[in-house]
């Protein structure tokens, strides 16, 4: 599976007219074979910042999306509306199946918090 983060800082007085066009792209995008899941979030410090949360059956399927239509449309219309410098991270997730150990097969330390509660 492949996660795709991104963050574009929109101009404050554009700010829903971004958002409007992330949401189209979000919308055309959960139709394409391969897409997992795409979110769209307000980052709740700065809400002129967009996030974006994707989740893509493998490469290739990401690659189909970055050469559709809508993605082009998307990337013809908001440049105008981007106020800052837009950050982008790629992961590759492997499950479980594929042979890494489960998390709570690992020894995680605790942390003791101030009010008294632990935190594994």
């Amino acid at each position: 599976m492949i996660i795709v983060k991104g963050a574009i800082p929109v101009k404050s007085e554009q700010q829903q007219e971004a958002v409007d066009l992330v949401e189209m792209l979000a919308h055309a995008s959960r139709e394409e074979h391969g897409c997992l899941a795409y979110e769209v979030y307000l980052k709740a410090d700065d809400p002129d910042t967009i996030v974006i949360w994707q989740q893509w059956a493998c490469i290739e399927a990401l690659e189909d999306h970055f050469a559709s239509d809508h993605v082009d449309a998307f990337l013809d219309a908001i440049p105008d509306l981007i106020d800052g410098e837009v950050e982008s991270a790629r992961f590759e997730v492997q499950s479980m199946d594929d042979g890494i150990e489960p998390l709570d097969a690992l020894e995680l330390p605790q942390v003791q918090l101030a009010d008294g509660l632990l935190l594994h």
